[in-house]
């Protein structure tokens, strides 16, 4: 069997945000009785235990500023960075798989091991010019960072070696070949979630209608404009924010919607079924997307989506399942609700049909083939 080092900022079973989305793929292989491959988790940081886990946290470095980790998370990687090189230099794998394309993590796990595959991504993000006007009200700091990370990554992707880059969605390709990657070593790989966002029986509708919001209470994500756009619904409903950062119940309050609306602050991920399932819609205004985590859940969930029409979030579902409205506009996803509204035993009915197709195990296999490839091509 194919045995694989996977290398991660963080581990710890069930991670919040994207990272859980990946480590589904993980533990998919570990739970199924033929497993496409083996892996090993070596994580630069971590928060419970685990025989494979590189360390524990560095708490006094500050608390979480957000679903990612502490604000002082690239000191921490270096502290770590020596026991990942001690323990991965003591291994023999046939290919090694990193997440992210950090300036600490890759060149720590090249420095190691050389000659063996690499596979990276698809945790590679951030600004690029293609996503020029996606990040809203940057601090004159925040625009000097984002630069700045920019270059530094299309650095990594011109000099390091690399056999194969993730991408979750044509719209994610692009922006990989922004940073330098080259597109003949780019891989599509359908994002899937664990068994437990799958429906066992099917929804039951509600009176008045629940909305369901997940994700960061900032203007990227299209928060502001979603509560303005619950303000103009001419219907009852009743909607729930699940997510990290100030959620702004002074303007909750100055819309005239505090009544319908239950802020939830952050939810653990093992959680959020209970969730997507008890709504009738889940609603994605984000700005920019190259594969919402959350659209995924929610999918495969079964729960219909009203979501922004770009590319990143509309290559996964189509209007069957779907309503979608133009970013950074309150009355056409007011609009786009109501339209959703009037219409949800059949997105219902369609999204419960598709929700099978977001399997972590799916994913799993996919990224087994990628591994052949690279394996053979090696």
């Amino acid at each position: 069997m194919v045995q694989i080092a996977y290398v991660t900022p963080y581990y710890n079973g069930a991670c919040d945000g994207r990272y859980g989305r990946f480590h589904d793929w993980i533990h998919a292989v570990r739970d199924t009785d033929d497993p496409p491959f083996s892996a090993d988790v070596y994580a630069f940081t971590a928060s419970n235990s685990d025989e494979m886990l590189a360390s524990t946290p560095y708490a006094h470095f500050g608390e979480a500023t957000d679903l990612w980790g502490t604000k002082w998370n690239k000191p921490e990687f270096l502290l770590n960075a020596a026991r990942v090189r001690k323990a991965l230099s003591a291994a023999d794998y046939d290919l090694i798989h990193v997440l992210p394309m950090d300036t600490i993590i890759l060149p720590t796990v090249l420095s190691i091991v050389p000659d063996v595959p690499l596979v990276i991504g698809p945790d590679i993000g951030g600004w690029s010019p293609i996503r020029r006007g996606s990040f809203e009200r940057e601090s004159p700091t925040g625009w000097i960072k984002n630069r700045l990370r920019y270059v530094l990554k299309n650095g990594l992707a011109r000099t390091v070696r690399y056999d194969r880059v993730l991408a979750f969605s044509e719209y994610h390709r692009d922006i990989l070949a922004s940073f330098g990657v080259r597109l003949e070593r780019t891989d599509l790989l359908r994002p899937g979630v664990s068994e437990r966002f799958h429906p066992k029986t099917e929804h039951k509708s509600h009176e008045p209608p629940q909305l369901l919001y997940v994700g960061d209470f900032s203007a990227h994500k299209g928060y502001f404009q979603f509560l303005d756009a619950l303000s103009q619904l001419e219907r009852p409903f009743d909607a729930r924010l699940i997510g990290a950062g100030d959620p702004d119940i002074e303007r909750i309050r100055d819309l005239g919607i505090s009544e319908s609306v239950t802020v939830e602050g952050f939810v653990p991920r093992a959680d959020l079924p209970t969730y997507y399932r008890a709504a009738d819609l889940f609603v994605l205004p984000s700005i920019d997307e190259m594969g919402p985590n959350t659209q995924i859940e929610a999918l495969a969930c079964g729960t219909p989506v009203v979501a922004t029409d770009r590319p990143g979030i509309n290559e996964y579902v189509s209007d069957d399942a779907a309503v979608f409205f133009s970013p950074r506009d309150a009355e056409t996803l007011t609009a786009a609700l109501d339209r959703a509204l009037n219409n949800l035993d059949r997105l219902k009915k369609n999204a419960r049909k598709i929700s099978s197709s977001f399997r972590a195990i799916d994913t799993a296999e996919a990224l087994a083939d990628t591994y052949r490839r690279v394996l053979a091509d090696s």
